[in-house]
């Protein structure tokens, strides 16, 4: 998140310990704030554990806040708050529900500790008084460090861990206690550059398939997160590795050992981990081993790119980490599609057209969203086009047109997948006069695509009411063919007036007529 945006979210923060303190004077603070304050990082998630009862706590405190109550988990006693929307007037934004700030209330009946030993990490296993925050909270929602240390409630030494960057776990029943920790490990491990204690390691090994009994919503809303981290590669390849990927998504099993052309220099799982690497490389989110910045030099110079990038498919997914997915699962039908020729050679025919449908199963089961899904469909089902746009010199000016009309607000993503795929296929056996001509490739794409859309937007040069009076047509899908015509034409500058927009829907019009007449 922005820090503007975080400003905004804490700005509602510093009036909620007080609040909390008039109604629960003995409550703490435990998990993320705490974890925030001390590497001084904002947070709007508040976790709060109190003796009383939660849900009469928390409905107060939602009163007194203007938020909204909900209740959680009545069987453990949580209860949540959901604070305004907070406008910024600097701004003049609202914050989106993504953004709002959160308080869970639990309940606690023993002492803190005994609240503290059932949490997932050291990190997240440290407690402060709520009175002590309430005391030294700033405008910005900030608790210094050094207050968090002078008053920390720390069993399981959390403090020496962060300090450490050691992500390590509380209990040795932790992951099997609640199985969603195993993803929520790795992710935490990436986003705060922790390493994972060698024990914790372990028990993640160990408990891995636990992951597939965890609610789908929860993993997804894991994975998200996780993507949308730089380096998200490199923990991919680590969830291979203590045997968490292929229990999230079991088709990727299938990829593992199988061999490709000569022209691949990895087996088709490590070649779908490489894409996302290689994209994080050409977008900007992580280095690559085998690139360099001479590479990144011949990018197409795609001011808008990042932007693209940030924007949200729906709450909490943005196109760059369903851009990551979809580099992940783009092969992902290769094992089913391969065949070997009549020299040996191994084909996957169809595996794009497949992979999207393999891939449309895997997130409708993992519960994504009806966008975020077709999102990624389309990425895999395009991602060999722009290849093949250009098979005989650059692609023309239909073959751009037709492309973004089949791709819509994907067509940048295909495009930089395509560019990945290229990277990942190839390694270290790249060289940098195919890059050229693969961004090269890329480059005019995207340029021609402005022409076009200049050339077309805002002008029609027909609307479908005209384009009936003038040939005397009923209205028909006839009609719509017509017009989709046109604007293919116009884009590719071969109409520019009325006039000839007319000329070329009478020329078809008349072309259709006698290739009937022709065949009867």
């Amino acid at each position: 998140m922005p820090l503007s945006e975080c400003t905004r979210a804490c700005a509602s923060i510093n009036r909620v310990f007080p609040a909390i303190e008039s109604l629960a004077p003995s409550s703490y603070v435990v998990g993320g704030f705490v974890r925030d304050c001390l590497i001084d990082r904002p947070s709007r998630d508040i976790d709060i554990v109190v003796f009383e009862d939660p849900f009469q706590i928390a409905q107060r405190l939602a009163t007194t806040l203007n938020g909204s109550f909900v209740s959680l988990d009545d069987e453990h006693g949580i209860a949540r708050i959901v604070l305004p929307q907070m406008t910024d007037s600097a701004h003049n934004a609202q914050q989106s529900d993504a953004e709002r700030s959160v308080i869970d209330v639990a309940h606690c009946q023993g002492p803190i500790e005994d609240d503290l030993a059932r949490r997932d990490f050291t990190l997240d296993a440290i407690a402060v008084p709520v009175s002590v925050i309430a005391a030294h909270i700033s405008n910005d929602g900030r608790c210094p460090p050094a207050t968090i240390l002078n008053n920390a409630i720390d069993p399981h030494g959390g403090l020496r861990d962060l300090s450490d960057r050691i992500l390590r776990h509380c209990g040795s029943e932790a992951f099997r206690e609640d199985p969603g920790r195993l993803l929520r490990a790795v992710r935490l491990a990436q986003e705060f550059a922790l390493t994972i204690a060698p024990d914790t390691e372990s028990l993640i090994a160990r408990d891995a398939p636990l992951v597939a009994t965890v609610a789908a919503e929860r993993t997804r809303e894991e994975l998200l997160k996780l993507m949308d981290l730089p380096c998200s590669g490199d923990s991919v390849r680590y969830l291979d590795r203590v045997g968490l990927l292929t229990h999230v998504i079991p088709e990727l099993e299938h990829c593992r050992d199988v061999a490709q052309p000569t022209s691949h220099f990895w087996d088709v799982l490590e070649h779908s981990i490489q894409t996302m690497s290689t994209f994080e490389f050409i977008s900007g989110q992580a280095d690559w081993r085998f690139g360099n910045d001479e590479m990144l030099d011949y990018m197409p110079a795609e001011t808008a790119f990042h932007a693209y990038l940030a924007e949200e498919v729906s709450a909490g997914a943005t196109r760059a980490a369903l851009i990551k997915l979809g580099c992940l699962l783009h092969d992902i039908a290769k094992p089913q599609t391969r065949e070997l020729d009549d020299t040996g050679r191994a084909r996957f025919l169809g595996h794009a057209k497949d992979g999207a449908a393999t891939a449309k199963d895997i997130l409708q089961r993992l519960r994504f969203s009806t966008n975020e899904t077709a999102y990624v469909e389309t990425l895999i089902y395009n991602h060999l086009r722009p290849a093949q746009m250009s098979t005989e010199g650059p692609p023309t000016a239909r073959a751009v047109y037709r492309f973004f009309r089949d791709t819509g607000n994907a067509g940048a993503g295909v495009l930089y997948v395509a560019m990945a795929d290229y990277l990942a296929c190839r390694g270290p056996l790249f060289t940098m006069s195919e890059w050229c001509s693969v961004c090269d490739l890329v480059t005019f794409i995207l340029q021609e695509h402005q022409r076009q859309r200049a050339a077309i937007t805002p002008r029609r040069l027909l609307d479908g009411r005209e384009l009936m009076h003038e040939l005397n047509l009923e209205s028909s899908p006839t009609v719509g063919r017509l017009l989709e015509m046109i604007i293919e034409a116009q884009a590719a500058g071969q109409v520019t007036t009325k006039d000839e927009a007319l000329r070329l829907a009478r020329d078809v019009i008349r072309g259709e007529h006698l290739s009937t007449r022709t065949s009867t």
